[in-house]
Formats: C-alpha cells, structure tokens, sequence
C-alpha cells in the first residue's frame, strides 16, 4: 500500500520530471533558433553587405572580439582582405551554392564572379570574367562572428587570370611533392586541433616553394579522420620547410608528441610524388 509519502514523492518526482523535460524541448527550440539565426546573418552578410556592399552594418555581423589564424583581430581585422579584394575586383558577386549549420558554425560553399578590371599581383587588367568557388567557415559567440576562414581554388583563380599558365608543364609537376599527414582526432579535440592546424597553414605559406595546401575531413564513428595535403615546388622545398617548421616549434615551445598524446591524436605520414 502506498503512503501518503511515498505517493508525494511520486508526485514530487513526476513533476521534476515534466519540468525537467520541458527544460530540455524548450533548450533544444532555443538551439534550433540560434542555429537559424547564424544562418540567417551569413545569408544577409551575403546578399546585402557583399553584394549590395552595404558594409556600414558589419558591426551588426562580427563582434569586436572577431579574430582569425593570420592574426587579423577586431572588425577592422575581418574588414582588411575584405576591403582589399572589393578594391581590386570592384564587381565581385557572390552566390551562396549551399548553406549548413551546427554548434556555433555556419559552412557555406560560395561562388564569386568578377571581372579582372584593375592590375592583381602585378598582372595587368586583362578585363577576362573569373569565378571562384570556396567554402566558408563562420564561428559564432553571443550571436556574432569571432572568427572565420575561407578555403578557395587559389590555383584555378590564378590561372585564369594568366599569372600561372593553365597546363603547368609536366617536368615542374613531377618535381612538385606532396606531404600528405592523416590523424585520427577524437570529437572534443577537434577545435583545438584545428587551431594548431591553421597556425601551422599560415606559418608555412610564407615559405619559399610553398604551392598549395588543403584540409579535408570526415566523422567516422564519433571520431574525425583529418587529412592535410601540402604541395611544395621540390623535395629541397620540403626539406628547408621542415627544418623551418622545427625552428618555430623550438621557439615558440610547442611539442607536437606530448600535443597529440594529450588529445589522443594518432597520425600517419607520407610524402608523394605525381606518377608518370
């Protein structure tokens, strides 16, 4: 027989319950509305800032804690490639080909259209129609923009333009190497990964016989499965890289083992060449 409190407990408890569930949806409504929010502020960043350059709102989009892998910080930070490249393709337009968010992210693949109307790394204006397909990365905190990346065919841009011809001869490619690393990096070590990613990315483009880089990545059984693909000019390219990389670790104290045993990383290594 059930006592009168033991029955106040099941009632009690039942309530909690309820409350507690009720918590839940309406947190799940309140994400589901952030999530929307974010994807509502990059589809007007670029359709109305971008496209229609009203760029006086951009405060409403990035916040004065915005900052990126190159260092850039604040809205003037965001606002200095931007600036640059809308001086240099005054046309520029961008399509939004698809759009997905989670968490705090916001992942766009875009497609820029120009016209190549003024000089660009020292090439004069050729006045030939581009296009330039990337993807972005926008990171959101209190509902603004602190931090963001854009991935785009840096190699295809150029060649239509005619800075870098559009068969490269086949001698160049088969010296080129490629340093392929693929880790396997556990969910919540993935953030932290990536930052040392960036930092690595943007330290070795400013070396000499630097070509190109990529990141890929896919989830695989609650893991991530990350592969970099750095392209360098030669074998010799790759080895001053290398020795110039382990300088900046020494410098700066960063000890990439102890870095990957931390987030319990694993890595394997190649580097490749082109086949005949």
């Amino acid at each position: 027989m059930i006592t009168r409190l033991s029955l106040c407990a099941l009632l009690l408890a039942g309530n909690t319950a309820h409350s507690q569930i009720k918590n839940m949806q309406h947190k799940n409504e309140l994400t589901m509305d952030t999530v929307q929010q974010h994807k509502a502020a990059i589809t007007e960043f670029y359709e109305q800032m971008l496209n229609r350059r009203q760029l006086d709102k951009i405060d409403q989009l990035v916040s004065a804690d915005y900052a990126n892998s190159l260092g850039a910080k604040g809205i003037s930070g965001f606002m200095s490639q931007l600036t640059t490249l809308l001086q240099t393709f005054p046309d520029a337009q961008w399509t939004i080909v698809s759009m997905a968010a989670e968490g705090d992210k916001v992942f766009v693949k875009q497609k820029m259209t120009c016209t190549h109307q003024t000089p660009y790394l020292g090439m004069a204006p050729t006045h030939k129609s581009l296009t330039n397909e990337g993807t972005g990365i926008y990171t959101f905190k209190n509902g603004k923009v602190v931090s963001h990346e854009i991935l785009t065919d840096r190699l295809g841009f150029l060649q239509q333009i005619g800075i870098l011809p559009a068969d490269i001869a086949a001698p160049a490619k088969q010296e080129q190497v490629y340093f392929i690393d693929r880790f396997t990096v556990p969910a919540q070590a993935v953030p932290e990964f990536m930052e040392r990613v960036n930092y690595n990315r943007s330290f070795i483009r400013q070396l000499e016989g630097f070509i190109t880089d990529q990141v890929y990545q896919q989830q695989e059984n609650g893991q991530f499965s990350i592969v970099t693909v750095a392209t360098w000019k030669n074998q010799a390219s790759l080895d001053n890289a290398k020795a110039k990389v382990f300088e900046e670790y020494k410098r700066t104290g960063f000890q990439p083992a102890e870095f990957y045993q931390r987030l319990g990383i694993t890595m394997d290594r190649g580097v490749y060449q082109a086949g005949n």
